[in-house]
Protein backbone atom coordinates (compact mmCIF):
# COMPACT_ATOMS: atom_id res chain seq x y z
CA UNK A 1 0.00 0.00 0.00
CA UNK A 2 1.42 3.41 -0.96
CA UNK A 3 1.65 6.25 1.53
CA UNK A 4 -0.53 9.35 1.28
CA UNK A 5 1.37 12.39 -0.07
CA UNK A 6 1.32 14.16 3.33
CA UNK A 7 3.00 11.10 4.87
CA UNK A 8 5.80 11.10 2.27
CA UNK A 9 7.09 14.65 2.62
CA UNK A 10 9.23 15.29 5.70
CA UNK A 11 8.47 18.51 7.56
CA UNK A 12 11.23 21.11 7.77
CA UNK A 13 12.37 20.97 11.40
CA UNK A 14 11.77 24.26 13.23
CA UNK A 15 10.51 25.94 10.05
CA UNK A 16 10.44 29.71 10.47
CA UNK A 17 12.46 29.65 13.70
CA UNK A 18 15.99 30.88 14.32
CA UNK A 19 17.12 27.27 14.68
CA UNK A 20 15.51 26.00 11.48
CA UNK A 21 17.43 23.04 10.11
CA UNK A 22 19.78 23.68 7.21
CA UNK A 23 18.83 22.61 3.72
CA UNK A 24 21.68 20.09 3.75
CA UNK A 25 20.30 18.42 6.89
CA UNK A 26 16.78 18.48 5.46
CA UNK A 27 17.83 17.03 2.11
CA UNK A 28 19.79 14.26 3.84
CA UNK A 29 16.41 13.12 5.23
CA UNK A 30 14.70 13.37 1.83
CA UNK A 31 12.95 10.05 1.07
CA UNK A 32 13.94 7.92 -1.92
CA UNK A 33 10.24 7.77 -2.82
CA UNK A 34 10.47 11.48 -3.68
CA UNK A 35 13.63 11.20 -5.78
CA UNK A 36 11.70 12.38 -8.86
CA UNK A 37 11.63 15.93 -7.51
CA UNK A 38 14.73 17.76 -8.74
CA UNK A 39 16.98 19.04 -5.93
CA UNK A 40 16.46 22.72 -6.88
CA UNK A 41 12.68 22.22 -6.57
CA UNK A 42 13.14 20.71 -3.12
CA UNK A 43 15.43 23.57 -2.05
CA UNK A 44 13.64 26.53 -3.62
CA UNK A 45 10.01 25.45 -3.20
CA UNK A 46 9.53 22.68 -0.64
CA UNK A 47 12.21 23.74 1.88
CA UNK A 48 12.08 27.55 1.53
CA UNK A 49 8.28 27.70 1.40
CA UNK A 50 7.46 24.73 3.62
CA UNK A 51 4.34 26.14 5.26
CA UNK A 52 2.74 27.17 1.96
CA UNK A 53 3.92 23.98 0.23
CA UNK A 54 2.60 21.69 2.96
CA UNK A 55 -0.70 23.55 3.36
CA UNK A 56 -1.52 23.95 -0.33
CA UNK A 57 0.44 21.63 -2.60
CA UNK A 58 1.17 18.27 -0.98
CA UNK A 59 -2.31 16.91 -1.74
CA UNK A 60 -1.59 17.41 -5.46
CA UNK A 61 1.34 14.97 -5.13
CA UNK A 62 4.09 17.03 -6.82
CA UNK A 63 6.34 13.96 -6.73
CA UNK A 64 4.16 12.55 -9.53
CA UNK A 65 4.65 15.61 -11.74
CA UNK A 66 7.19 15.78 -14.54
CA UNK A 67 9.61 18.71 -14.15
CA UNK A 68 11.47 20.08 -17.15
CA UNK A 69 13.92 22.97 -17.09
CA UNK A 70 12.94 25.19 -20.01
CA UNK A 71 13.56 28.67 -21.42
CA UNK A 72 10.86 31.22 -22.19
CA UNK A 73 11.17 34.43 -24.19
CA UNK A 74 9.76 37.63 -22.79
CA UNK A 75 6.56 37.05 -24.78
CA UNK A 76 6.43 33.55 -23.29
CA UNK A 77 6.79 35.02 -19.79
CA UNK A 78 3.87 37.37 -20.49
CA UNK A 79 1.78 34.34 -21.53
CA UNK A 80 2.01 32.85 -18.00
CA UNK A 81 -1.41 33.26 -16.42
CA UNK A 82 -3.05 32.92 -13.01
CA UNK A 83 -6.63 32.57 -11.84
CA UNK A 84 -8.58 35.54 -10.54
CA UNK A 85 -7.02 38.99 -10.67
CA UNK A 86 -3.50 37.81 -9.83
CA UNK A 87 -1.91 39.04 -13.06
CA UNK A 88 -3.22 42.57 -12.49
CA UNK A 89 -1.86 42.44 -8.94
CA UNK A 90 1.51 41.19 -10.18
CA UNK A 91 1.63 43.94 -12.80
CA UNK A 92 0.97 46.57 -10.12
CA UNK A 93 3.79 45.09 -8.03
CA UNK A 94 6.00 44.99 -11.12
CA UNK A 95 5.72 48.78 -11.49
CA UNK A 96 7.06 49.08 -7.94
CA UNK A 97 10.09 46.92 -8.79
CA UNK A 98 11.16 49.08 -11.73
CA UNK A 99 10.31 52.47 -10.23
CA UNK A 100 11.64 54.44 -7.30
CA UNK A 101 9.82 52.31 -4.73
CA UNK A 102 10.97 50.12 -1.81
CA UNK A 103 10.44 46.89 -3.82
CA UNK A 104 13.24 47.95 -6.18
CA UNK A 105 15.63 48.01 -3.21
CA UNK A 106 14.82 44.51 -1.93
CA UNK A 107 17.35 41.72 -2.43
CA UNK A 108 15.13 40.30 -5.19
CA UNK A 109 14.66 43.66 -6.88
CA UNK A 110 18.37 44.47 -6.82
CA UNK A 111 19.28 41.04 -8.23
CA UNK A 112 16.75 41.06 -11.05
CA UNK A 113 17.29 44.69 -12.04
CA UNK A 114 21.03 43.98 -12.28
CA UNK A 115 20.91 40.55 -13.98
CA UNK A 116 17.72 40.97 -16.03
CA UNK A 117 16.28 37.58 -15.12
CA UNK A 118 15.26 35.33 -12.23
CA UNK A 119 17.76 34.34 -9.51
CA UNK A 120 16.12 30.87 -9.58
CA UNK A 121 13.55 29.59 -12.07
CA UNK A 122 9.85 30.00 -11.31
CA UNK A 123 7.53 26.98 -11.49
CA UNK A 124 4.88 26.98 -14.22
CA UNK A 125 2.31 24.29 -15.03
CA UNK A 126 1.63 23.55 -18.68
CA UNK A 127 -1.75 22.25 -19.83
CA UNK A 128 -3.07 21.78 -16.29
CA UNK A 129 -6.63 22.97 -16.88
CA UNK A 130 -7.87 19.67 -15.44
CA UNK A 131 -6.35 20.51 -12.01
CA UNK A 132 -8.01 22.63 -9.32
CA UNK A 133 -5.69 25.35 -8.07
CA UNK A 134 -5.32 25.18 -4.27
CA UNK A 135 -7.22 27.87 -2.36
CA UNK A 136 -9.02 29.05 -5.50
CA UNK A 137 -12.57 28.17 -4.53
CA UNK A 138 -12.66 25.30 -7.00
CA UNK A 139 -11.22 27.16 -9.98
CA UNK A 140 -9.18 25.09 -12.38
CA UNK A 141 -5.68 26.15 -13.43
CA UNK A 142 -5.30 28.41 -16.43
CA UNK A 143 -4.11 27.04 -19.73
CA UNK A 144 -1.79 26.91 -21.46
CA UNK A 145 0.44 28.19 -18.61
CA UNK A 146 -0.36 28.60 -14.89
CA UNK A 147 2.05 30.09 -12.35
CA UNK A 148 2.66 27.71 -9.44
CA UNK A 149 5.55 29.32 -7.55
CA UNK A 150 7.48 32.56 -8.02
CA UNK A 151 4.88 35.29 -7.73
CA UNK A 152 7.30 38.06 -6.68
CA UNK A 153 9.86 37.05 -9.31
CA UNK A 154 7.19 37.02 -12.02
CA UNK A 155 5.91 40.43 -10.85
CA UNK A 156 9.39 41.90 -11.10
CA UNK A 157 10.09 40.39 -14.52
CA UNK A 158 6.71 41.49 -15.90
CA UNK A 159 7.51 45.00 -14.66
CA UNK A 160 10.88 44.89 -16.41
CA UNK A 161 9.31 43.64 -19.64
CA UNK A 162 6.57 46.28 -19.64
CA UNK A 163 9.13 49.02 -18.85
CA UNK A 164 11.61 47.82 -21.48
CA UNK A 165 14.26 47.68 -18.76
CA UNK A 166 17.79 47.98 -20.21
CA UNK A 167 19.12 44.94 -18.30
CA UNK A 168 16.26 42.68 -19.44
CA UNK A 169 17.51 39.38 -20.86
CA UNK A 170 15.90 37.85 -23.97
CA UNK A 171 15.05 34.51 -22.31
CA UNK A 172 14.51 33.14 -18.82
CA UNK A 173 14.83 29.71 -17.22
CA UNK A 174 11.65 28.24 -15.74
CA UNK A 175 10.60 24.88 -14.36
CA UNK A 176 7.82 23.66 -16.65
CA UNK A 177 5.69 21.03 -14.94
CA UNK A 178 3.27 18.53 -16.39
CA UNK A 179 0.63 17.39 -13.90
CA UNK A 180 -1.03 14.03 -14.55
Amino acid sequence: MSAEPEELYPAVAHYGDMDMESFETYYARWPKALAGLPEPIVRDWVYRHWRCFSDRWIDLAPHTWRFELAELSNDGILAIDHVGSWIAVLDAEGVEYVGDFPRARTRLGRYMLTHGTFPVPIIVAKGAGHVELPRSGGTRMKTPLQLIEGHARLACLRGMIHAGHPQLQASHAIWLVHIP
